[in-house]
């Protein structure tokens, strides 16, 4: 089943720039930090009139790729404000470079699947969701073979 989230973000906190921070976090421990510029471009409106240069793309999305696969391998529950589920919330009413970014990586499918615990979770789902289909239909097909029948 789905669930529909609540923005976990404060109205004075922005989730750009708290996806900038956790970017700039990894950049800096991948010893490679990024200029104030940099940051602004990051924040700034995706347009295609103003391009985020090749240098700054390249180097982002593989800090994006690092950031998001150790989200996914630590196994854990991520927080409301990780830079995966912030992606949800930094999106909604503008389009960030850093979310066309982020957007660039997770569609490129470079991130490993899923496994362990998570994989036989989801397959778990999936395996009620079919047996739940497959029983309603069939609860159809008596139900309309009721009605027909005593008529």
């Amino acid at each position: 089943m789905f669930k529909i989230l609540r923005n976990p973000y404060a109205r004075h906190e922005d989730p750009v720039e708290h996806m900038v921070a956790l970017l700039s976090k990894e950049a800096e421990s991948a010893g490679t930090p990024f200029s104030e510029d940099e940051k602004k471009v990051l924040s700034s409106q995706s347009t295609s009139e103003d391009p985020v240069p090749e240098e700054l793309r390249q180097r982002a999305k593989k800090l994006i790729e690092a950031l998001l696969r150790k989200e996914q391998s630590s196994g854990a529950v991520t927080g409301p404000k990780s830079f995966d589920n912030s992606l949800e919330w930094a999106g909604e009413s503008s389009y960030p470079n850093i979310v066309a970014l982020t957007e660039e990586v997770v569609t490129s499918k470079a991130l490993p699947q899923r496994h362990g615990k998570r994989w036989v979770k989801d397959m778990i789902q999936l395996l009620g969701c079919a047996l739940g289909i497959v029983l309603l239909m069939m609860l159809i097909v008596v139900f309309v073979s009721f009605i027909f029948q005593s008529k």
